[in-house]
């Protein structure tokens, strides 16, 4: 049936030659036709019948008749159905046509001359005059679509031929037209879908010719237009990667490595002489050397037409690849739209054929091909960075033989500095992501040849670390952001064979650099270094990097002592990663030559290098960075850095008093890694260990602070991080601060000084609370033995009871358990402590003996601190008073020495509080709520006559309302963390009122120093009137001058803080204070129902408020709502 219906087609179709038919009639038949090939496809799938090829051959004859004859004339629709139809006959008939035959050949150009004349013609052809000329505006893209799909199926192939079609010199012509037509509509079609369709036409186009003559005469074109087509604007991304396929191709098929080969072969076979030539007489051995000459023209030509097309090309692929991220990133148009995945990948592939299959014609080429080949490798696209990985794999493993090796290896060498050069220069210039882009080149250049390029390094190690020290200009450490990086070793257990894995974490603060700003990118910068410093000798660097800090060149702006050092730093830090895997290590005579250089540089010692504010902050990074140099040389050497261990010790302690955060932070950090590579359990380990190497140095250089002046500081780093008891020397050590407090009380070291004092205080205090809950721990277990021992005494009660009752028991074994019972009970038995207590007053054993040491060291420290109390400068007066705070708190259990202490240094107080420093001020009423709270009724009388009156004086002075000038939110409230309440046991009765009913006031204030003051004092008063009965005469006074802080217009800590005071008052006289509040209240009582109250008026009531609050200063309509809230939590 299927038979019969072809060959009814057919006939049809072959009359329509003779009689041109109608459009409705060949549509119909066309029609048809269509239906019976869907229906052959599905039948020839499963069984292929070999008879309707001569019906596919007849059909395929008669279309291509009516294409050059009828359908010229035909409707667009018509014409698009026609070229429909034409292309499923051309693909069954395909593999018959294909050859290289000079009949096959002739036969498919026949047909592809019949498709092309349908295409708009090229704007080439603009001269000659067309009436019905076709253009892509007036023809329809669908029947442009069919057209390049029949041209698609005569040029593919699908069994590529590598035998190379030799046509004629008008043909050349006919391929040229196609290719002008396909690239015009490639790069001038609106439809995306029409120019992808053109470029893989002439992708098959430059296949099916192969000839490279032909091609060469093609290409200077060629590669014009399809960068027009692939840097078209707002072009897809499948066209352009079309595109970049299309020209990898022409260029293998123009300039491959095979074809530039058989040229050179073929002339080097024409300037040999043939046999033909050898059996020519010698008389036409003129003609011999003209045609000599005629061959060398022929090959200089073809040489500098070479030498052309690859200038042309690397232009060309300049223009492509100038195309990136930071382009399209600031708006910059030019080069390719890389947005595509796709197109990266096309990009890579095209880097692909000019590294591994052009490389003989494009040499010059190769390196701007491999400088993008490994920014793509670093791209963030799987695919895009495979694909890049892949071709350099390539050319790592099969392209490069040794000879060529050895010629490359000196132009990456130069290559690798010039890049380095250019990115100096770019630096200020560039966008960040450019810059990247760089520095991806310059690692893709060492992972590539490694230590190969070690001679170059040592040979210019110079230059090559003064422009790694301006690409990683220094900017600062960012003290507000900590980087926590995990460190681990392998270690033995003890009498096991198995390896433990100890961690421990380092906290260092952010490196910031000038020019590179995201994290990401900093680390980049590093990965560099680090590369670059495991292929350098190290040897060479280390001396280049001390003497560019010792040297003139470290005060230059290009080189400064930071970059220096931190460029060393990462150079090292590459060794460690070395250790870890097993790879090249550095030795311990290196590590001994760096750190003897480092710790002579003037930069180390602090004292001796005091420039101006811009050039001290250079130097405290450059500093921090040097002491962050000696932790990275522990890290390389492990548990063999103990042999510099007593060298570097006390320089690092000395460094971890410094007054610079960053200084101290790195020391810290240096410390962990000794302490954690060399196997100590902590660093207070570490310090217990070789304290006595601390001891004599400090002892000694305590006495001489002019030329140690930092010693001071050294003591209290020692202190914060260790604790007192672990300090085996430490009476040695106390007594020599002491010594040296009471020689340089009148010098400039008194800030460092205090400062140690004040650690030494805070590490007493620390030990005296671990050792106070060691003690209650062992109570409540002594308590337990106790209970136990009860049992025993009873037991032993009813065996004397049954004694007595004549009852058949051993006296003996009485004895025996009373005697064990007496054993038990020891020296600390209650009858023990009872005879103690009958002991006259002289028997002092409330103590050990080494709390009893600890209470006079800190009594000597409170003595001396009387008189530095009158000392004028402001941060070592606030020093004293807080080392008189912690003292008093540590001898709060030893009134018999805290209360004449008190009343020594009480007259020395009073004058702090009449001076005009508000820190000062503040200090002195923290350090009198103190006293008041531990000594009560001792200070009861002084405080009445003494402080009140100025305490009323500074709270008569101070506004209730808030300070607008005062912003309401502040950066440092967010940084720093509010102090916990002194007096954590006082906690009132008013809370419940706290939650239930919020006070009115103003919330998130900034607290200036005016408002620390009044909440000092307010505290101070509260504690008291809490603590002291002596002070109730006052009350009427304070609640009169504290009433003004209870307006909403005050800050809500103050608010809080009044409450509390007057809930301490209520306590003492309830009674002015319920009338204080009831006038700020403006409390009405209920009228009394009795006749006996028959005189009552209200206005009696206002008469004696208005008569109370006359005086008052402010406005008291804003304490009102405060003041009916805390009266209804008091009184009623």
């Amino acid at each position: 049936m299927e038979v019969a219906q072809y060959a009814k087609l057919c006939s049809r179709l072959s009359r329509f030659l003779q009689d041109y038919p109608s459009d409705v009639k060949l549509q119909k038949n066309l029609d048809k036709l269509v239906k019976l090939y869907d229906r052959l496809d599905g039948l020839e799938k499963a069984l292929p019948r070999v008879e309707f090829a001569a019906f596919d051959e007849l059909i395929l004859l008669t279309l291509h008749k009516l294409l050059d004859a009828f359908m010229r004339d035909a409707s667009k629709m018509l014409q698009e159905q026609f070229f429909t139809v034409f292309a499923r006959v051309l693909r069954r008939c395909k593999s018959r046509m294909q050859g290289s035959s000079l009949a096959h050949v002739q036969r498919r150009l026949h047909f592809v001359q019949s498709c092309v004349l349908y295409l708009p013609p090229p704007l080439e052809l603009n001269e000659e005059k067309h009436t019905e000329r076709i253009t892509l505006a007036s023809q329809s893209e669908e029947l442009r679509i069919a057209v390049l799909h029949s041209l698609q199926e005569l040029f593919d192939e699908n069994a590529r031929q590598d035998e190379v079609i030799q046509f004629q010199v008008d043909q050349h012509h006919f391929f040229a037209y196609i290719v002008s037509s396909l690239l015009h509509i490639a790069k001038q079609d609106r439809c995306r879908a029409a120019a992808l369709l053109a470029v893989k036409v002439l992708k098959c186009v430059l296949f099916f010719i192969r000839d490279p003559s032909t091609l060469r005469q093609y290409l200077p074109g060629v590669a014009a237009d399809l960068w027009k087509c692939a840097n078209a604007p707002q072009q897809a991304s499948k066209v352009t990667v079309a595109a970049l396929n299309c020209f990898a191709l022409a260029l293998y098929l123009c300039i491959g490595d095979e074809s530039s080969l058989n040229i050179g072969n073929a002339n080097q076979g024409q300037q040999k002489y043939t046999l033909d030539e050898i059996r020519q007489d010698a008389k036409l051995r003129i003609h011999v050397a003209e045609a000599d000459r005629l061959v060398e023209l022929k090959s200089t030509e073809s040489e500098k037409w070479l030498q052309t097309a690859a200038m042309n090309v690397d232009l060309l692929l300049s223009r492509m690849f100038a195309a990136s991220v930071s382009a399209i990133a600031v708006g910059n148009k030019r080069g390719l739209p890389r947005s595509s995945w796709r197109v990266r990948c096309a990009l890579a592939q095209l880097c692909d054929t000019v590294m591994l299959r052009c490389r003989i014609a494009l040499r010059i080429s190769f390196f701007r091909c491999y400088d993008e080949l490994l920014v793509l490798q670093g791209d963030s696209i799987a695919a895009v960075a495979h694909e890049a990985d892949k071709v350099l794999q390539k050319l790592q493993l099969y392209a490069f033989s040794s000879e060529e090796r050895l010629q490359v290896l000196p132009e990456m060498a130069d290559r690798f500095q010039m890049l380095l050069s250019t990115l100096v220069l770019k630096l200020s210039a560039e966008h960040e992501s450019t810059k990247i882009h760089f520095i991806r080149i310059l690692r893709g250049y060492l992972a590539v040849l490694g230590s190969s390029l070690s001679p170059y390094f040592d040979a210019s190690i110079n230059s090559i670390y003064t422009s790694l020290c301006r690409v990683a200009s220094f900017a600062a450490l960012d003290i507000e952001l900590i980087v926590n990086r995990s460190l681990s070793r392998k270690s033995k257990s003890k009498g096991m064979s198995a390896t433990t894995t100890a961690t421990v974490l380092v906290s260092q603060y952010q490196k910031r650099l000038h020019y590179f700003r995201e994290e990401a990118s900093v680390d980049e910068v590093f990965l560099l270094l680090q590369d670059v410093g495991i292929i350098s000798n190290p040897a060479g660097f280390i001396d280049c990097a001390i003497s560019l800090l010792s040297g003139a060149h470290s005060k230059s702006p290009e080189t400064g002592g930071a970059e220096a050092v931190l460029v060393f730093n990462e150079f090292l830090r590459a060794y460690c990663k070395n250790t870890i895997s097993g790879g090249k290590r550095l030795s311990v005579h290196l590590i001994g030559h760096i750190l003897e250089d480092l710790l002579a540089l003037e930069a180390w010692d602090e004292h001796k290098s005091k420039l101006t504010s811009n050039d001290n902050k250079a130097l405290v990074s450059q500093r921090a960075l040097m002491v962050e140099c000696v932790g990275v040389c522990a890290e390389i050497l492990g548990a063999d850095f103990k042999v510099f261990l007593l060298h570097v010790l006390y320089p690092l302690v000395e460094q971890l008093g410094s007054q610079d955060v960053e200084v101290e932070r790195a020391a810290l950090a240096a410390l962990e890694k000794i302490y954690f590579f060399m196997g100590y359990e902590s660093l207070g380990t570490l310090f217990e260990i070789n304290m006595d190497y601390f001891v004599d140095s400090l002892c000694a250089r305590l006495e001489q602070l002019e030329m140690y002046p930092m010693t001071a500081f050294v003591v209290e780093a020692l202190l914060r991080h260790t604790r007192l008891t672990s300090l085996p020397l430490f009476d040695e050590v106390a007594s020599s601060l002491l010594i040296s407090v009471d020689l340089y009380q009148d010098s400039t070291y008194v800030d460092g000084l205090l400062r140690a004092l004040k650690a030494l205080l805070s590490s007493i205090s620390r030990d005296g609370k671990i050792t106070e809950a060691k003690k209650n721990l062992s109570a409540v277990d002594a308590e337990v033995e106790d209970v136990a021992m009860s049992h025993s005494l009873l037991n032993g009660f009813i065996h004397e009871m049954k004694v007595l009752a004549n009852i058949n028991i051993n006296v003996l074994d009485n004895e025996d358990n009373f005697s064990e019972g007496k054993n038990q009970l020891g020296d600390d038995s209650p009858e023990q402590q009872s005879v103690m207590g009958a002991l006259p007053l002289e028997y002092d054993a409330e103590d050990g003996q080494e709390e009893n040491g600890f209470r006079t060291l800190v009594i000597d420290i409170m003595e001396r601190c009387g008189y530095f109390l009158v000392e004028s400068n402001p941060i070592a007066c606030c020093l004293v008073l807080s080392l008189i705070d912690e003292g008093v708190r540590f001898l709060s259990k030893h009134k018999k020495q805290l209360l004449p202490l008190v009343a020594q240094m009480w007259p020395e107080l009073l004058p702090r509080l009449r001076v005009k420093n508000r820190a000062i001020v503040t200090g002195t009423i923290r350090v009198i709520t103190t006293v008041a709270e531990i000594a009560k009724d001792f200070v009861g009388d002084r405080f009445v006559e003494t402080v009140w009156p100025i305490l009323r004086s500074q709270l008569q002075s101070i506004e209730s309302g808030n300070d607008t000038n005062l912003p309401q939110l502040t950066r440092s409230m967010l940084l720093l963390s509010k102090e916990a309440t002194s007096n954590k046991e006082y906690v009132l009765a008013s809370e419940n009122c706290f939650a239930q009913k919020m006070y009115s006031a103003v919330s998130g204030t900034r607290i200036s120093q005016e408002i620390r003051q009044l909440l000092a004092t307010l505290s101070c008063l509260t504690m008291v009137c809490s603590q002291s009965e002596t002070v109730t005469q006052l009350v009427p006074e304070i609640t009169y001058v504290c009433s003004k802080f209870l307006s909403c217009a005050a800050p809500q800590e103050v608010v809080e803080q009044t409450t509390k005071l007057f809930w301490a008052l209520a306590r003492l006289n309830g009674d002015e204070v319920f009338c204080a509040l009831a006038a700020l209240a403006d409390w009405m009582p209920r009228v009394p129902p009795c006749t006996r109250f028959s005189a009552y008026d209200l206005d009696y009531i206002r008469r004696f408020y208005r008569s109370f609050l006359s005086n008052m200063k402010g406005e008291t309509k804003y304490c009102r709502d405060n003041a009916r809230i805390l009266m209804n939590c008091l009184f009623i």
